[in-house]
């Protein structure tokens, strides 16, 4: 049995459910915060409640926003014929990072993991093929950034085999990242070099 009171124990379950943070490390945030001065307190609820109640998959790209569209699907010096898939938002972020893509993108939310149940149903390809066949004379080309790892060459395959039917060029970004790799952690250099070096498959 606890010996912290309910509400403390409630806020460290809650921080033990992140990943990487188990229960020593959630108890340390909860005191650091129960140290805090309350309006800090109540402005960092708020935060998570405003998460809570306004943050959604904006409708062309499937990115968070807070608005039906994203700042990059909107930006009008994007270039929308070129759209960039990724897995992962954090993977989005390393690659507007580099500074050196101007499409747009489109995030799956996951790779493909048969070992986890993870199929093709599961992420966000449907909405791709739709964005797809709504904008074929826009759409010229397709960049794959996935993951180097066994779930990113899948994801991959699987994606290049299904776009053979529409007219789009596919590509996958270039060698670079070490296999194994999760994009979200290379450096913009390498990222940088991983788009340019794409190749058609």
């Amino acid at each position: 049995m606890s010996s912290l009171p309910p509400s403390i124990q409630n806020l460290v379950d809650h921080f033990t459910t992140l990943p990487g943070i188990g229960p020593k490390t959630a108890e340390k945030l909860v005191f650091f915060l129960l140290r805090t001065p309350p309006k800090d307190l109540h402005d960092f609820g708020a935060a998570l409640s405003h998460l809570a109640d306004n943050v959604t998959l904006c409708s062309q790209c499937q990115n968070f926003t807070d608005k039906e569209l994203c700042a990059i699907c909107t930006n009008p010096r994007r270039d929308q014929g070129t759209i960039c898939v990724v897995a992962d938002p954090l993977d989005l972020i390393a690659l507007e990072e580099t500074h050196n893509f101007r499409g747009v993108y489109h995030v799956l939310g996951h790779n493909i993991n048969p070992l986890e149940g993870i199929t093709p149903n599961d992420i966000r390809i449907r909405e791709l093929v739709v964005r797809i066949e709504k904008e074929s004379l826009t759409i010229k080309e397709v960049i794959l950034a996935l993951d180097a790892n066994n779930e990113g060459e899948i994801t991959s395959l699987y994606l290049a085999r299904l776009f053979k039917k529409y007219p789009v060029k596919v590509t996958r970004i270039g060698k670079g990242l070490p296999q194994g790799s999760d994009m979200e952690y290379a450096d913009s250099i390498t990222l940088s070099n991983a788009l340019e070096g794409r190749r058609e498959i």
